[in-house]
């Protein structure tokens, strides 16, 4: 996957920041996202939100859905705008996981992305990463899905190894064109194996 990063005609009127303190977020021209694995949660980023932040950890794993593309944000109103939309993904989210009853969180996440990226794609997603985002354990995710869609994780498996929506994939810092190294996503992966993956592309 290939991150196409526009070039935007400023006017002179347009306060411009530094190159070092610029930014990038994800384009709104499409329904894609980014997954981001820390270390105890995971986080989604959708459409117009802020990614790549200096100050924000290292992510342990990404995982793209859809075909994002990164955009550098190039004034201050860009990255105020970029910043309120990674702020209004996490209070989406946020309002999820609060919720007290853990089947609750998980049946809410995946009518959430169902709703916005379609069954395929959700039922493609390994357990442990929606895990990570709802703050379950994974077999609650199972135990959701079971109840959710009336199937089964041998079902899902079976017919859905991986989806060509889902790739775990590099994201870069800089503002300029480069390439972007990803691989499929399977549906059967854990957290162990998308971190081990995401250390061999990065360091490709």
């Amino acid at each position: 996957m290939n991150s196409q990063l526009s070039t935007l005609d400023l006017s002179d009127s347009v306060e411009v920041l530094p190159p070092t303190e610029q930014l990038l977020a994800i384009s709104e021209q499409k329904k894609s996202g980014l997954i981001l694995c820390k270390d105890y949660h995971a986080e989604f980023a959708g459409p117009g939100a802020a990614v790549s932040c200096l100050v924000e950890p290292a992510y342990r794993a990404v995982i793209a859905i859809g075909s994002p593309t990164l955009a550098p944000m190039v004034t201050v109103e860009d990255r105020r705008r970029a910043y309120g939309r990674r702020i209004q993904w996490g209070r989406w989210l946020q309002r999820i996981v609060e919720h007290p009853e853990s089947v609750v969180r998980a049946e809410k996440l995946l009518a959430g992305f169902e709703e916005f990226f379609g069954r395929q794609v959700v039922v493609s997603l390994p357990s442990e990463v929606l895990a990570l985002l709802a703050g379950v354990f994974p077999g609650t995710i199972e135990m959701a899905r079971s109840q959710h869609w009336r199937t089964t994780r041998f079902d899902t498996a079976a017919h859905l190894i991986c989806s060509d929506q889902l790739k775990v994939t590099t994201i870069s810092l800089s503002s300029e064109k480069q390439e972007v190294h990803s691989v499929p996503l399977l549906t059967t992966a854990t957290v162990s194996e998308i971190e081990q993956t995401y250390a061999v592309l990065r360091s490709a």
